[in-house]
């Protein structure tokens, strides 16, 4: 509460911190009780000890609780009833206030309807928090609406894009694709409509085996889980990481599965006995050597296994190539005249 700057310099300055909480305190009852106090205190504390004051504070909120206005004029004529000779005066005044504010005893009749006032006022104050509930949740439910309304809308536009895509599938990968398509569409409809676009062309362009389209769709699901918007960008190819982890699981063609085909057409092409053998065995082999050619463990430069045969079969041809031609046989004492022309030449930097 404000109190004014002459009302607080009327107060003796050791007195200001107590005339200041004194204060503070009765206008938590009523502020209009506090600016009588405010006005009344500076002259109790020059002419009345600290009892009288406690008095008249006390005689101050008990009429106060039974009528504040009441209470305010009492805080007013109080300190002037303080200077009777006869003590009982004061008391006997706060006495007569107090009885005409109260008024008589309640009836019976009255008293039931306190009681019954009392009562359903408690009852209402305990609904009171489960109103609140009920708006929050009335709030939940109309927010969880509208972003139903958006998925039925997204589930119809699936639901319209879906048979074309479907015509265009190679049968062989139907199951698997149904499969993915079904999860992404539980978890978002407008996931599902990126990813029934996106998981045709990398079935059906071979980039990827059905096991790495499982794996594909399942990080997605895990990107759309944490943010919705993220994880759509993901299913259409949008997202840096939807790229490496395809990156990471276009599997190719594997050496394996064509290393004696390219043996015997190595073989063939340079006469003689040639072995291949894949990255992974150069720790144990030289990389070059006049009878085995090294190749990548898989080869995936295209798209579809039939091209990353040819590849396979050009890397082979070009090894072959080197071996039928003496490449890795080459010596420097097979040249002498040459040697001995370089050492004439150079001398001992050719060391």
């Amino acid at each position: 509460m404000y109190v004014g700057r002459e009302m607080l310099a009327a107060v003796p300055e050791e007195r200001r911190d107590d005339y200041l909480r004194l204060v503070e305190e009765i206008s938590d009852l009523k502020y209009q009780l506090g600016v009588e106090v405010a006005r009344q205190l500076p002259r109790m504390f020059v002419e009345h000890d600290d009892a009288a004051i406690d008095r008249y504070l006390g005689q101050v909120r008990a009429i106060a609780a039974i009528g504040w206005k009441s209470g305010v004029e009492v805080a007013k004529q109080l300190p002037d009833l303080y200077h009777a000779p006869d003590r009982s005066i004061a008391d006997a005044y706060v006495e007569i206030v107090t009885d005409a504010t109260m008024g008589a005893p309640d009836d019976e009749e009255t008293l039931a309807f306190t009681t019954e006032l009392n009562e359903l006022e408690r009852q209402l104050r305990e609904i009171e928090p489960k109103q609140q509930r009920a708006q929050e949740l009335k709030s939940l439910l109309a927010a969880r609406d509208r972003r139903d309304e958006r998925r039925r809308k997204h589930a119809q536009e699936l639901a319209a894009a879906l048979p074309p895509i479907l015509a265009r599938l190679r049968p062989r990968h139907r199951e698997v694709y149904l499969r993915e398509v079904r999860l992404v569409a539980a978890a978002d409809p407008e996931a599902a409509l990126e990813a029934a676009n996106t998981m045709l062309d990398l079935l059906n362009g071979e980039r990827v085996s059905h096991d790495g389209a499982a794996e594909w769709t399942r990080r997605g699901l895990d990107v759309l889980e944490k943010n919705k918007e993220v994880g759509r960008g993901y299913f259409r190819m949008g997202s840096k990481y939807s790229l490496e982890v395809l990156e990471e699981l276009r599997e190719g063609l594997a050496l394996r599965q064509v290393a004696r085909v390219l043996k015997l057409y190595a073989t063939a092409l340079s006469g003689r006995d040639v072995a291949v053998r894949g990255i992974d065995e150069m720790s144990s082999v030289d990389r070059f050597g006049p009878d085995h050619i090294i190749l990548p463990d898989d080869m995936r430069f295209f798209e579809d296994d039939d091209r990353n045969f040819t590849a396979y079969k050009v890397a082979a041809a070009h090894g072959a190539a080197r071996i039928e031609f003496g490449t890795y046989r080459f010596q420097l004492t097979d040249v002498p005249d040459a040697i001995e022309q370089l050492m004439e030449r150079y001398g001992s930097r050719l060391a």
